[in-house]
């Protein structure tokens, strides 16, 4: 099973253990939980790293704005997009009152630009359309192309979290001479992984 933010031995380091395919847990448990974590804080964060996310059939509306030399612009829910790719699923879909359904013009270059970084999309020959409720459906990519180290870290300690409170494997974590507490650990590592939250959190305007 592939995980993405961070790998079975960084969770091995992390806590001292061996993890194999015959352990307690084992190789494929831990992989589990990782897949959870990456996906929980994707939703905490409001973004991917490391990999690609499609985000199918968003809707909005054709704001009465224009940017000269651009278009009617669309401002999509995520940033660093990949270049839009029929092959890949990406589409472009503009409903059509006429026929009551949503029409690709993906492959129709000239009708928009698209500024994957900032996730812009902008529409050419629609600023003067009567019809501008849900009028636009996008389908798109986006994801950074790296995991940053402080992501991978607040992935480890979440998972190591969910270990530990599985009770598997150990009763305390040893530091020095003395002994920290499952409890402890956990407490310092969710206050870590919080913080590491609150500074990638992206914001969202409400429409």
């Amino acid at each position: 099973m592939a995980t993405t933010y961070c790998t079975v031995a960084d969770v091995s380091d992390f806590l001292r253990i061996p993890i194999s395919a015959t352990t307690s847990p084992t190789k494929a448990q831990v992989e589990k939980i990782i897949n959870r974590k990456e996906e929980y804080l994707d939703r905490r964060i409001g973004h991917t790293f490391g990999r690609n996310k499609t985000i199918a059939k968003e809707k909005h509306d054709l704001a009465l704005l224009y940017t000269y030399g651009w278009g009617v612009p669309i401002y999509l829910q995520h940033r660093n997009c990949r270049p839009l790719d029929a092959s890949a699923g990406d589409k472009i879909e503009i409903w059509e009152g006429a026929s009551s359904s949503y029409a690709d013009i993906l492959t129709d270059t000239e009708f928009y630009e698209f500024d994957e970084t900032y996730g812009r999309l902008y529409l050419r020959g629609y600023l003067f359309s009567i019809m501008r409720k849900n009028r636009v459906r996008v389908t798109y990519r986006y994801g950074d192309e790296s995991v940053p180290d402080d992501v991978e870290d607040a992935c480890v300690k979440l998972t190591c979290i969910e270990l530990l409170n599985s009770s598997l494997r150990m009763d305390t974590l040893p530091m020095g001479g003395n002994a920290i507490s499952p409890q402890q650990s956990m407490n310092a590592w969710k206050a870590d992984v919080e913080e590491i939250i609150g500074e990638r959190a992206e914001v969202f305007g409400i429409p």
